[in-house]
């Protein structure tokens, strides 16, 4: 019985020892988030891959729908440009986040994209003139900056029906 009265000291003293949790660094994170974000349109316009694949950590991995994963930045780098090349003028892409949640150095936004090619535009062979989807991207922050990690996307249109 003795040792009953020494249990809640024991979880307080193990409770006590607990290194603090991380800061809840959301909506500075959502902040940095949708400035990226805002800046999506504007450099997939203008076919930049180069400045999209500096969002991404040199280690990241890309997702993208019906396609192996792609890993590291110059591979992401490489993967814009084919898609930019692959259309004339390229989509105009938009990102939204709807939610962001932020502890310490790591962060998981979970939004919306939507694109449309301009009238008359030359698209890659079966694209949609106008498509969206949901995302879902972890980042974190390296040296004050805030970078993808991994990144994974669908559409919400279904697939085609299969040819007989």
């Amino acid at each position: 019985m003795r040792l009953v009265s020494y249990l809640p000291a024991l979880f307080a003293t193990i409770l006590g020892c607990r290194p603090p949790a991380p800061p809840d660094t959301s909506a500075a994170a959502r902040q940095a988030i949708d400035v990226a974000n805002a800046n999506w349109p504007r450099l997939t316009a203008a076919g930049h891959a180069d400045s999209i694949a500096d969002f991404y950590h040199p280690s990241a991995l890309l997702l993208p729908p019906n396609m192996l994963p792609l890993h590291g930045r110059d591979s992401i780098r490489a993967f814009f440009g084919v898609m930019n090349g692959m259309s004339s003028p390229p989509p105009v892409l938009t990102l939204r986040a709807e939610s962001v949640w932020a502890s310490g150095p790591m962060a998981v936004e979970l939004g919306r994209w939507h694109f449309a090619w301009p009238a008359g535009a030359k698209r890659p062979p079966g694209a949609p003139a106008v498509d969206s989807g949901k995302y879902l991207v972890r980042w974190v922050q390296e040296n004050g900056r805030w970078l993808m990690v991994q990144d994974i996307w669908n559409s919400d249109l279904a697939l085609p029906a299969p040819q007989r």
